[in-house]
């Protein structure tokens, strides 16, 4: 899930950044392009180690999915506390429904990446409860 989400990211970071059928405001600055680049790449290459069983692979994995969805969490978050800015009612849910969505999606990488199957998985029978 997490590798089809970075790549999905990728793409669409590609798409803003290049298609003239997108406004010029909407496209990311140099800064934002790089951040994002960075967090889909980090969470692709983290969840691929932790497919092939690297010991600190699923670490890498929580910790990218943390700062991935995190990020996304925050970002709707404040839009949503901001004043209205004419978007309408329909802005505001969509933006609800992505921060439970994002939010979803941590709890998933936590439970998944922490459970005693997955430790079993890494090798750390003998730690597991």
């Amino acid at each position: 899930m997490n590798i089809v989400v970075g790549f999905m990211s990728l793409a669409t970071l590609v798409f803003l950044s290049t298609s003239t059928r997108v406004p010029e405001i909407v496209r990311p600055d140099g800064v934002a392009a790089v951040i994002a680049a960075s967090t889909a790449s980090f969470m692709i290459f983290s969840s691929v180690m932790a497919l092939v069983g690297k010991p600190m692979g699923r670490h890498l994995m929580l910790v990218s999915a943390l700062i991935f969805y995190g990020m996304l969490v925050f970002q709707n978050a404040i839009l949503v506390v901001q004043p209205d800015d004419g978007l309408g009612p329909q802005a505001g849910t969509k933006l609800i429904a992505n921060v439970v969505r994002s939010s979803l999606e941590i709890a998933i990488n936590v439970w998944a990446l922490l459970s005693a199957k997955t430790r079993r998985y890494f090798g750390g029978a003998a730690t597991a409860p």
